[in-house]
């Protein structure tokens, strides 16, 4: 029932045009199998002779006009079967056509739900979920779902239609005989939904196969910088090859299976069909049958059960269409990051962290343990600490991409829990360590946070991010494409590309992620004293592993360990015995090293 829902959640304005699909569907396959009734009327009644017994034939032959006009205007019956081929072709170009426009709405629907569905999903999901796999989703399921409604929902409607108006035709002309060629209906059937229990696993598992294989090509290729670095072709290859073959395996024990069942099931349509020739010849030697009724006999087994075999495979298909309706479900079931509630207080004011705590949930270690230390309104401070430290988590915590599991954070006195995330979010502007840059140009990665910035601003935003002359050298300047993730651009250039971006944003709070380690030291100060020079003073979080970039801040605390072992000013912080005072030791050496060099 929920995946039926799915369906007509999806299906929208086309749920009429679905139903109308399936009533020409179910008139197609009665006009194919009237053919028959009219080579039997031939045979029975116009050349042997016979009464006419058969309702159905009687009715044959009132639209030809009686046997003796027939006889003398033979022609009649071939216009009859034209016609009646001419409106089987036009009702299956009709269900064609129309089952297609069917599908591909839905699966659009499916695709852009899905699509915006995911965007809202919190970024826990994200980081917790397998790419790889998510991409599958989003492509061969949505895939099987098209395929599946492009064809087979109505080839099923055509199976079913065309078994029961052959058996009710048949029960009219002779029930006894009818009832024996009805016996094999139910074993194929049976059998074709066993196969369809059987091979539901296999389905799947080949779908994680594929994913864990895309997830590989996907991570391979986004690494292809260290892996020609590091001379790992090979090794990749390999590593991928083997993944390949795996899911060969999987996928060809599912074909031999396949293979199994296509040709059982055939025997067993040729025993039921040989078994109906047989009793239909004893039928019509005892005179219980004639020639033209065993005729037909013969025509609607066959016409029977070779589609209740091709069931067989639309309900294996099936199958398929099920898991993938499921694993998207299992996507669009997950609940939404709120966006909508909160309140939108000023956010120029002081930053306080109170005994704030967190860990990521699947473990009981605490990532921060009992964090605690003001920012004032307007004030630069510098965040200082070993790598796993839990620096970068207090800007998760800060933008809420992940809430406290203990304490508080509240800006200009407002728990940030309280605050609408995407209002929040609007107002904290981040450069992040690894700066990501789409596929499109300078201009368009730069507007993407704010597309109505004018030229001025950008050009400002991109002189204080110490951008602007090198965008300027390029041929095409700001229209130059960067290339997927900015590979045409340096570390330091992209770096700074990431900062204008952020700073176009024009929020009263800026954080850098250790975003400044990507520039030397000169620039690293240019960009900070630029930024300082802003006509709107902006509250500023610089998380670094630079003592240079943390000296000239008004603020600086050090993390160790999920703890807060030291705060103060540089100049406090210079005399005190601790880890600040080790860092600066050592890159005080090698730039004095690098001086003396």
């Amino acid at each position: 029932m929920k995946r039926l829902h799915f369906v007509l959640d999806h299906l929208k304005g086309f749920k009429l045009l679905m139903v109308l699909t399936i009533i020409v569907t179910i008139i197609y396959a009665g006009l194919n199998l009237t053919a028959s009734l009219v080579f039997s009327y031939v045979i029975d009644n116009v050349i042997g002779g016979s009464a006419i017994s058969n309702p159905l034939t009687h009715m044959v032959n009132t639209i030809v006009g009686g046997i003796d006009n027939v006889k003398s205007h033979f022609w009649i019956l071939a216009i009859l079967l034209i016609g009646i081929y001419i409106l089987v072709a036009v009702f299956m170009s009709f269900r064609q056509r129309q089952q297609g426009v069917v599908a591909e709405n839905l699966v659009e629907t499916i695709r852009n739900d899905l699509y915006d569905h995911i965007q809202q999903l919190p970024y826990k999901f994200h980081v917790s979920t397998n790419t790889g796999e998510l991409i599958q989703k989003c492509t061969s399921d949505v895939d099987m779902i098209r395929r599946f409604f492009s064809g087979q929902l109505c080839e099923i409607f055509y199976i079913l239609s065309t078994a029961i108006i052959a058996l009710i035709v048949l029960y009219m002309i002779n029930a006894k005989l009818a009832l024996f060629a009805s016996i094999s209906l139910p074993i194929i059937f049976v059998y074709s939904y066993l196969f369809f229990k059987k091979v539901q696993q296999q389905f799947l598992l080949s779908d994680q196969a594929e994913a864990i294989m895309t997830t590989k090509i996907q991570e391979s290729l986004s690494g292809i910088r260290v892996v020609k670095a590091f001379n790992r072709e090979k090794y990749e290859v390999d590593r991928f090859a083997q993944t390949n073959q795996d899911y060969v395996d999987v996928t060809y024990k599912m074909i031999k299976t396949l293979g199994g069942y296509w040709s059982s099931s055939y025997m067993i349509c040729l025993l039921g069909i040989l078994s109906v020739v047989v009793m239909g010849i004893f039928a019509v030697r005892n005179g219980e049958l004639s020639i033209g009724n065993f005729v037909v006999f013969v025509t609607y087994q066959t016409s029977i059960l070779y589609p209740i075999r091709m069931l067989g495979r639309i309900m294996s298909d099936y199958g398929k269409v099920t898991v993938s309706m499921d694993r998207l479900m299992d996507i669009l079931d997950r609940p939404a990051e709120d966006l909508v509630h909160g309140s939108k207080p000023n956010m120029q004011g002081d930053i306080i962290f109170d005994h704030v705590k967190f860990n990521y949930g699947d473990d009981h270690f605490d990532v921060l343990k009992d964090i605690s230390f003001q920012i004032h309104n307007g004030q630069t401070i510098a965040i200082i600490g070993p790598t796993g430290a839990g620096k970068s988590t207090l800007m998760y915590l800060l933008t809420r991409l992940y809430d406290p599991t203990g304490g508080t954070i509240t800006i200009n006195g407002v728990d940030i829990t309280n605050i609408n995330k995407k209002y929040l979010r609007e107002n904290v502007g981040i450069v992040l360590q690894e700066p990501f840059l789409f596929s499109r140009t300078i201009e368009s990665n730069l507007r993407i946070v704010n597309p109505t910035a004018s030229e001025e601003e950008m050009v400002n935003a991109t002189s204080i991010a110490a951008v602007h002359d090198v965008i300027t050298s390029f041929e095409r300047g700001y229209s130059t494409i960067v290339g997927e993730k900015g590979v045409t651009l340096s570390g330091g250039q992209k770096q700074r590309v990431a900062i204008a971006r952020t700073l176009i944003k024009d929020t009263p709070i800026l954080i850098f992620d250790d975003s400044l380690s990507a520039v030397d030291t000169e620039t690293d100060e240019k960009i900070r004293h630029a930024i300082h020079s802003m006509e709107h003073k902006k509250t500023m979080i610089i998380i670094t592993q630079r003592v240079s970039s943390a000296k000239d801040c008004d603020w600086i605390v050090v993390i160790e360990d999920g703890l807060i072992t030291q705060q103060g000013t540089h100049d406090q912080l210079i005399v005190q015995d601790g880890l600040y005072q080790r860092i600066n030791a050592i890159q005080s050496k090698v730039e004095e090293g690098d001086h003396h060099e």
